[in-house]
């Protein structure tokens, strides 16, 4: 049997771990307790299937992604694979389209050919070779002929100030990925779901939530909505028209400037139902750190929430 691990050829003998065949080819794989329990020698299939005891213990966004524990996975067919952190190659991108959602929320859409994801996923954006962030798609494939990035612009921001000066329709750039398991899997079609973000992290909550409604998911779906000011929302309209054609969506929003706080709300709102609910919880790092805390405390599994938690960028 054959893997291929970053382009290079690793032969797996009979009966042997794909861990063992990564460190005795010399590759630096991570590993601790070698019994699929800790999760540290993570890597994931690009091409071909694992063995399905090779994904015990995983969530099924992390199944269906290909994920699985090298240290107990012995592979009946060839497989592919990157570590988990692996972004992928690079492929280029074309600007379609960029229009203000707010006073410093920018709406980007570019297209890419054949870049694959699940709406709630992030991927890197590349302006330059040292100039790369992440930003979370607002977009579904199945519906969008686009790929569509929500960005907050920061006043000293390099990509925030490449963005809004330079790039135009037409302009090329390039993308990475997709990354990211915070997106609509594993979840029953009649559970009620529970979107809760604030800023930007409405991006992925708006993939998710559309996904889920393609999907034909009959319960319930709260999307909380949160910003500093009432100016910092967005997509408001749109979202109200959404939750008053469908009797299954509800929308609601706070802005700390007229004393609403979205996460206080939200978790006083979902407290009644806490342990039956799906959680998608997008933003900020402390928002999301305390929605995870204190919705576990009242009752919530943790398999039941997921989490993109944004990291502010350096420079």
């Amino acid at each position: 049997m054959r893997l291929t691990y970053r382009d290079r050829p690793v032969d797996v003998a009979p009966g042997e771990t794909v861990l063992d065949a990564l460190l005795r080819a010399g590759v630096e794989a991570p590993c601790s307790c070698r019994a699929g329990q800790c999760q540290t020698c993570l890597h994931r299939a690009t091409e071909g299937v694992p063995p399905p005891e090779s994904q015990n213990g995983l969530t099924p966004a992390q199944k269906s992604l290909g994920y699985f524990l090298a240290c107990i996975c012995r592979p009946s067919e060839p497989l592919t694979i990157a570590p988990p952190d692996d972004a992928g190659a690079r492929i280029e991108a074309v600007v379609r389209a960029l229009e203000f959602l707010s006073h410093d929320v920018l709406r980007l859409r570019i297209e890419a050919e054949r870049f694959a994801y699940r709406p709630g996923q992030f991927l890197e954006l590349i302006a330059e070779e040292d100039l790369r962030r992440h930003y979370s798609l607002a977009s579904h494939p199945e519906e969008d002929p686009f790929l569509e990035l929500h960005i907050r612009l920061h006043p000293n921001g390099r990509m925030s100030r490449r963005l809004k000066a330079d790039l135009r329709p037409g302009h090329r750039v390039h993308v990475a990925g997709p990354r990211g398991t915070c997106f609509y899997e594993g979840v029953d079609k009649e559970q009620p779901l529970a979107l809760i973000g604030a800023g930007t992290g409405l991006a992925p909550l708006y993939g998710v939530l559309r996904d889920a409604l393609r999907q034909g998911h009959h319960g319930p779906i709260r999307l909380y909505h949160g910003a500093r000011e009432r100016k910092g929302l967005y997509l408001t309209e749109e979202l109200q028209a959404l939750a008053g054609m469908r009797d299954n969506v509800e929308y609601v929003s706070a802005t700390l400037d007229s004393g609403g706080d979205i996460a206080a709300l939200a978790l006083e709102r979902e407290a009644p139902r806490v342990a039956e609910t799906a959680f998608f919880l997008c933003g900020g790092e402390n928002l999301v750190k305390r929605l995870k805390r204190d919705l576990f405390m009242a009752g919530a599994s943790l398999k039941a929430i997921r989490s993109d938690a944004f990291t502010p960028a350096s420079g």
